[in-house]
């Protein structure tokens, strides 16, 4: 893609200066930069129902206070440009450093994780309709034995649960999607995993990367006390449909032969077998 046409001719940008980022597992992007201005060009799929979506949303929780690196509008007006078969969108840069493993990060990403839930909270939805974002790769559930009974038993532990509350979630809060920004505060990016959903599954998504819920959930109720009971009775089946999600994910990869943001087959690999240690409760 013409990274610096695109920029001029649909947001009116005209950069001097135009990087390629490593990409990521569905995307690719890139940081552009001017006299004054320093944005994010990210470009997916275009069928990717999410995209959209997750640039309204970090447009909302920019103005609630959260940072999340701002989509800029087009010159007509779109968060998003269809640009031949890739949605485009163009996004504030962040300045900040990643977070990581220490207790004092992983902290942070629950305290943030409930400022964006207390921001975004909505009414219930349709749990039957939302768990196909678990089963949209139910036609991979057989490439191993194991991966279908996993995904079907975590599936049936989420549905027996009763009063959940809903939000428009992050989707995949990775501690690198944290930033520590030089002024102190806590910046929220890559939104394209955004959905409307049980908070419970970001909750639970922040403790799969996190390794353990130790830091992440104590950070969570300090800001979120009135979900302690919600979150001590569903984080485990949550948790488990959150690597049920990454079975069936990394079965798609595999199946297909997907290496975008990888640089070796292997990696798929270890996805799958990561899913299958967790499922089975293996160390």
């Amino acid at each position: 893609m013409d990274v610096a046409g695109v920029l001029h001719e649909r947001w009116e940008l005209k950069p001097t200066e135009v990087e390629g980022l490593a990409g990521g597992m569905g995307s690719e992007t890139w940081v552009a930069a001017a006299d004054g201005w320093r944005v994010v060009i990210k470009a997916v799929h275009g069928e990717d129902a999410g995209f959209a979506p997750g640039l309204e949303l970090a447009v909302r929780l920019d103005d609630a206070g959260v940072v999340t690196g701002r989509p800029r509008a087009s010159a007509a007006g779109r968060l998003v440009e269809r640009i031949d078969e890739l949605q485009v969108g163009v996004l504030e840069f962040v300045d900040g450093s990643p977070l990581a493993e220490a207790v004092a990060d992983q902290r942070a990403v629950g305290e943030t994780l409930a400022r964006v839930h207390e921001a975004s909270a909505t009414a219930p939805g349709e749990l039957t309709d939302w768990l196909q974002h678990i089963t949209q790769f139910e036609r991979y559930l057989d490439l191993e034995d194991w991966i279908r009974p996993s995904v079907e038993g975590a599936i049936a532990g989420v549905t027996a649960l009763d009063g959940l509350s809903w939000a428009w979630l992050h989707g995949d809060p990775a501690a690198e999607a944290f930033l520590h920004q030089p002024d102190g505060e806590i910046a929220l990016i890559d939104w394209g995993a955004a959905m409307h959903g049980p908070l419970l599954y970001d909750v639970a998504s922040a403790v799969m990367y996190a390794g353990s819920p130790d830091h992440v959930v104590p950070a969570y109720l300090t800001r979120r006390p009135d979900l302690a009971d919600e979150v001590e009775g569903g984080l485990d089946a949550f948790l488990r449909v959150r690597w049920a999600l990454q079975a069936g994910y990394f079965s798609w990869r595999c199946a297909n032969n997907v290496l975008t943001g990888i640089a070796d087959p292997a990696e798929n690999l270890k996805g799958l077998a990561d899913a299958r240690r967790a499922l089975s409760g293996e160390r």
